[in-house]
């Protein structure tokens, strides 16, 4: 399901967020692009009118948390109006945290907390319809035929948008998941890679430490040998000498 947001600036520091649809960990993006830039703006009030939102998560709360804490720093507030009870029950989690989230039941009085004296409510826009099929040759009631019996089209058209329509949603979701658990994976198997390189780079300098210990020793021992090679070979000679001039 889809999140539509409407903003309506209806004060000097004081604007409305009607939000419509689904507010959860796909649609929160669509929601923080709008809510985000509202800290660097003269906004200091945000009134989220909260009556079409039909579903809302734990991500989407936190959110909405995230621009009260920001407001908040700015002399502001985030304030919610005409919540559903799902919604209701979710904010009465976050009442032991240090700023919770102020709960309105309508919007006059959620605006009289902003600089707002006079708040008119617009009717709600006049909705689009897409996609939706065509329907012929629709036959008419007989006169002995109960309306309710009759085949609804559109009806059962709609069921089917709904259902692929949820169909793609835990799709999307299943495949999030597994993007979160092949990126786990991958953070692990860097990490061994990463020991394993340090491992490596500390067996190379042992080696090379062993090579200079060995090559050491052995310059060491072949001076000595070689004095005493021509030693041996002087004596030699001088032996040979003496042999010849008894001769």
């Amino acid at each position: 399901m889809q999140l539509s947001v409407r903003l309506v600036p209806v004060g000097e520091t004081t604007l409305v967020v009607a939000l419509t649809g689904e507010l959860d960990a796909t649609t929160r993006p669509v929601l923080a692009a709008f809510l985000d830039p509202l800290p660097r703006s003269r906004v200091k009030h945000v009134v989220v009118a909260a009556s079409d939102l039909w579903f809302c998560d734990l991500d989407g709360l936190q959110q909405l948390a995230l621009t009260h804490s920001a407001m908040r720093r700015k002399g502001g507030g985030l304030l919610v109006a005409e919540a559903r009870p799902s919604l209701l029950r979710l904010i009465s989690l976050m009442d032991g945290q240090a700023e919770p989230i102020p709960v309105y039941p309508s919007m006059p009085e959620a605006l009289a907390q902003t600089d707002v004296d006079v708040y008119e409510v617009s009717g709600p826009p006049t909705p689009i319809p897409r996609h939706m099929p065509l329907l012929r040759n629709l036959r008419t009631t007989s006169p002995g035929e109960d309306a309710r019996d009759r085949p609804r089209p559109q009806k059962a058209a709609l069921s089917l948008v709904m259902s692929r329509s949820r169909g793609l949603r835990e799709q999307t979701l299943r495949q999030r998941s597994t993007l979160t658990r092949q990126l786990l994976r991958t953070a692990q198997s860097r990490t061994l890679l990463l020991s394993a390189r340090e491992r490596c780079v500390a067996s190379l300098e042992v080696l090379r430490t062993s090579r200079v210990s060995i090559q050491s020793a052995i310059d060491g021992r072949a001076a000595p040998g070689t004095h005493d090679a021509v030693h041996d070979h002087d004596v030699s000679g001088q032996e040979r000498r003496h042999v010849d001039d008894r001769r």
